[in-house]
């Protein structure tokens, strides 16, 4: 991965761009010595997305799996709409 400075790379934005678009080399954007953001091919980032939304997904259904093995007697969703007047 590249560093740069942020007025690195907009000073050469298009050419950074299309670095990052025939390479696929992401560019570490820094501003006062740390990193900030990450300039990566639209392909990296659909993946980020993607990984992004399975993870969230795991937690959700980690979390329903933990609700379903709590003990009690489940409620159906009718009766408590109907308890509520919904």
């Amino acid at each position: 991965m590249t560093h740069k400075t942020a007025a690195e790379v907009g000073a050469k934005l298009p050419e950074n761009l299309k670095s990052v678009e025939t390479t696929g080399e992401p560019v570490a954007i820094e501003s006062e010595g740390r990193t900030v953001a990450v300039l990566v091919s639209a392909e990296d980032f659909a993946l980020l997305q993607r990984l992004r939304q399975e993870e969230e997904d795991r937690i959700d259904n980690a979390a329903a799996d933990a609700a379903l093995a709590e003990p009690g007697e489940s409620v159906p969703h009718d009766v408590i709409k109907a308890e509520l007047g919904l």
